[in-house]
């Protein structure tokens, strides 16, 4: 599809600076119309410059100039940090101290609250003295295999029913 469009334009479209579309244009590459004088503006092809691109590319073998290289990681640069000022990406490590901060909170209650509150609500309901050891162990025994856990490891999870091998799986097919 051709679009007639100023360098700006232009140089969201390729996603280079003005000054790698001025040594394009002063290596061949395509100009539709020159702008004369002060403010006037210099108009561009979109598909005449696309496929001027691609001839150049086919041409050297898809090497990349220095100049340009650095102008992509330049252009790659700003992007990422508009991103992150949008909060379209996140900081992988930000992600990981808010998750490792979620985990200790959810062992606190885990081991510390649930237990209590569990063993007097039962204790409470059901007229019987409750252990909190008894709700305790348990869940320390699960927080130690979560603590375990390794993400490389090959073997099914318990959970995942689909996983070949997973003896409750079976069990239910035999049904």
């Amino acid at each position: 599809m051709t679009m007639r469009v100023t360098k700006g334009q232009l140089c969201e479209i390729v996603g280079r600076d003005e000054r790698t579309i001025s040594r394009w244009q002063n290596s061949g590459m395509p100009v539709l119309e020159v702008g004369l004088g002060r403010g006037n503006e210099n108009e561009y092809d979109t598909q005449a410059v696309i496929e001027w691109l691609v001839q150049i590319a086919q041409q050297r073998g898809e090497k990349e100039s220095v100049r340009d290289r650095l102008d992509r990681i330049k252009g790659d640069r700003e992007e990422l940090a508009l991103a992150k000022d949008l909060e379209e990406v996140v900081v992988a490590a930000d992600l990981i101290d808010r998750f490792e901060a979620m985990i200790t909170a959810a062992k606190v209650e885990l081991l510390n609250t649930l237990p209590d509150n569990l063993a007097s609500e039962l204790s409470a309901r059901y007229g019987v003295e409750v252990d909190d050891q008894l709700i305790r162990e348990p869940i320390e025994a699960i927080l130690r295999k979560m603590a375990d856990y390794d993400p490389d490891d090959d073997a099914p999870s318990d959970g995942d029913h689909d996983q070949p091998g997973d003896s409750l799986a079976a069990e239910e097919d035999c049904d």
